[in-house]
């Protein structure tokens, strides 16, 4: 059986590094299976291109996120604390907040606002 390659569903903007070392990457639209692995290689990418001191994943306009998309944000997080960063979850949609408040991962990821959509 053949599957037809599906669309990017997950639009990344990855911003350059700020005076205080800070790397933006946005996320928009949709973080699932199908896209975690863009992610990841896009934090990767970033953490490579600039070295930053931290990482602040925009997510005000992520509207859906899966168990994949919640793997793939715990790796971002690991592989920026590997070369001594931080990174956060700025501005969540409330059903990516309800998501990741039942997963317990607010703290952990650093979730900064919710904001209305």
């Amino acid at each position: 059986m053949n599957f037809a390659q599906s669309a990017h569903r997950l639009t990344l903007v990855v911003g350059e590094a700020d005076a205080d070392a800070r790397v933006r990457v946005g996320l928009i639209g949709e973080l699932d299976f199908d896209e975690a692995d863009r992610l990841r290689d896009a934090v990767d990418g970033a953490i490579e291109q600039f070295g930053p001191a931290h990482v602040a994943l925009d997510a005000t306009e992520l509207a859906f996120l899966d168990s994949a998309g919640i793997r793939a944000l715990l790796q971002c997080r690991d592989s920026a604390e590997k070369v001594g960063a931080t990174l956060s979850v700025e501005g969540v949609s409330p059903i990516v907040h309800q998501v990741l408040r039942v997963t317990e991962l607010l703290e952990y990821l650093r979730v900064t606002t919710v904001v209305d959509v």
